[in-house]
């Protein structure tokens, strides 16, 4: 009998912990998150290939909700889209994912969210603290072109005015090599790429040329 009971308590507070989590994460976290109606940030990437090819890339990022977005830059800049998604106050929106708890590290919790919609090629594993309701640090995998393996992309968060916001990216890539008559992409070579992020302004009031850009994108 007492270890029926044992088997009890531990199911009801398994229970307590998944409805705590489910209770905490769209209310104080992802709630939070939606209060952000535009920003700008400062943004420095680097790309290098395996063949040792180096790029460097400064530009500043322009968001208004709900999706729109646009890049100032005097230089051509590939960015790896799935890891900009983070970027987006709305990507981590529960109601677009199904979502597994996988425990507390450090003090924080684990989530793991994997996109409802199967033609997304991405899953994210975030790291949670309850108590700031901020994310603190987040692993992005998603697959490109034609590749079968999942890269990997490990983004570190800081608390921006309150707010959870990416101030560094890295991971793994494939950046197209070759390109085909109708501009498809023919060959890719892998490499790994980092962005740092500095000087953000949130919630400000955007120059009217910048949102015309946004519209015409």
């Amino acid at each position: 009998m007492k270890k029926y009971k044992l088997i009890l308590i531990c199911f009801l507070l398994l229970s307590h912990s998944l409805l705590a989590i489910q209770a905490i994460i769209p209310d104080s976290i992802i709630g939070k998150q939606e209060e952000i109606k535009n920003f700008k940030v400062d943004i420095e990437l680097a790309i290098s290939t395996y063949s040792g090819q180096n790029s460097e890339f400064f530009f500043t990022y322009y968001y208004e909700e709900p999706d729109r977005i646009y890049l100032e830059t005097d230089d051509y800049v590939l960015l790896p889209k799935d890891a900009l998604k983070t970027l987006q106050p709305g990507f981590f929106q529960l109601d677009k994912y199904e979502y597994n708890y996988l425990g507390q590290k450090e003090g924080l919790h684990i989530l793991e969210l994997i996109p409802l919609d199967r033609q997304e090629k991405y899953r994210m594993v975030l790291a949670l603290d309850p108590e700031k309701a901020l994310i603190r640090a987040g692993e992005l995998f998603f697959q490109m072109g034609n590749y079968q393996e999942e890269f990997k992309v490990l983004v570190d968060f800081a608390e921006i005015e309150g707010y959870s916001l990416p101030v560094y990216i890295e991971g793994k890539l494939a950046v197209p090599a070759k390109f085909g008559i109708g501009s498809e992409i023919k060959e890719y070579r892998e490499g790994t790429f980092w962005l740092k992020f500095k000087d953000y302004s949130i919630n400000i009031v955007l120059p009217e040329s910048i949102k015309k850009k946004m519209s015409s994108n």
